[in-house]
């Protein structure tokens, strides 16, 4: 019989008063993930330069939220929107439906989000799926933040071990875009193939002011159906996590710009927390030697990342 408990609560409500609901995963081992505290990022992850792409011979302008580019979907991307919710056996599963025009995307596209608890393996599998009536990109991410020192802990992630199994990243632009080449990680501090201490490689270059990673690693085994694409480790306790996807590669950021005082009262400033957003390749629409990111009609899109934690 599952030990997973799954807690249900309001979290707030929207001005338009609709209550946004809160779900609250436990297995038997007491480790608590909150699917919540990261939001599923869309249509599309990660910036769409000059916030606008041509598909099928018509241009598409869409909302900006970063200067001139669009980040994460847009002012109206999916991270706001309160979706539909029902627990269906030990998963969580959310539903929304975004109209045709939504911020700028064609198309009428149903979401579904499903999170579930695997307390025999400590693993926390996300699945997104998605099915649309006119070709329109998506491209989806879960934007959780972990620090393995804990939740409430005043300690930053310097201490943090980290592998991403990539040979290449994606060139930026000082917008932070990407261009269109991948540069090998070979003798520079994107390289992660073995484990290294974050704070050593975080402060190796000068270039951008904040200090950090903000980038796209190509997987490398991108063509397999699950990829080991990254590690970490916090030697101080020996919590372990590890993430899987069936994304060709994963956005490694840290935090570089958090300043927050969280509901349950704790402060995260930079560096208090990493991301690994696994996606697809980011502004794909505007870089077609890229993998596509257009979903249409007869296909269904499907996104699978999984973690896993344990203890060394």
């Amino acid at each position: 019989m599952s030990q997973v408990k799954i807690e249900e609560s309001t979290f707030g409500k929207l001005p338009n008063k609709q209550i946004v609901k809160k779900y609250t995963m436990t297995n038997k081992n007491e480790y608590l993930l909150n699917p919540y505290i990261g939001s599923t990022i869309g249509r599309v992850s990660n910036r769409i330069a000059n916030s606008k792409f041509e598909l099928d011979g018509t241009v598409y302008q869409l909302e900006k939220n970063e200067g001139e580019n669009t980040l994460h979907g847009g002012p109206k991307g999916l991270a706001i929107k309160n979706w539909a919710s029902t627990i269906v056996d030990s998963c969580v599963k959310f539903s929304y439906v975004s109209a045709d025009g939504e911020g700028g995307f064609p198309g009428e596209v149903w979401f579904d989000a499903w999170f579930k608890l695997d307390e025999n393996v400590n693993t926390l599998i996300i699945e997104y799926k998605a099915i649309t009536d006119k070709p329109t990109p998506v491209n989806m991410t879960n934007h959780f933040y972990l620090n393995l020192n804990g939740r409430d802990s005043t300690e930053r992630i310097y201490n943090h071990l980290v592998k991403i199994n990539s040979d290449k990243y994606l060139e930026l632009n000082l917008d932070n875009t990407v261009t269109d080449k991948s540069k090998e990680v070979d003798n520079s501090k994107y390289d992660f193939r073995d484990f290294k201490v974050l704070k050593n490689l975080i402060q190796m270059d000068a270039k951008w002011p904040e200090h950090g990673f903000d980038n796209y690693f190509i997987g490398k085994d991108a063509n397999s159906s699950m990829n080991d694409l990254a590690s970490v480790k916090n030697p101080s306790n020996g919590i372990r996590c590890d993430l899987r996807s069936n994304q060709p590669g994963l956005y490694f950021y840290t935090g570089n710009f958090l300043d927050i005082c969280t509901t349950h009262g704790t402060n995260y400033k930079k560096h208090h927390g990493f991301c690994l957003e696994a996606h697809n390749y980011p502004d794909s629409l505007n870089h077609k030697q890229f993998p596509s990111c257009v979903l249409n009609p007869d296909t269904e899109y499907n996104h699978l990342t999984t973690l896993t934690f344990s203890i060394e």
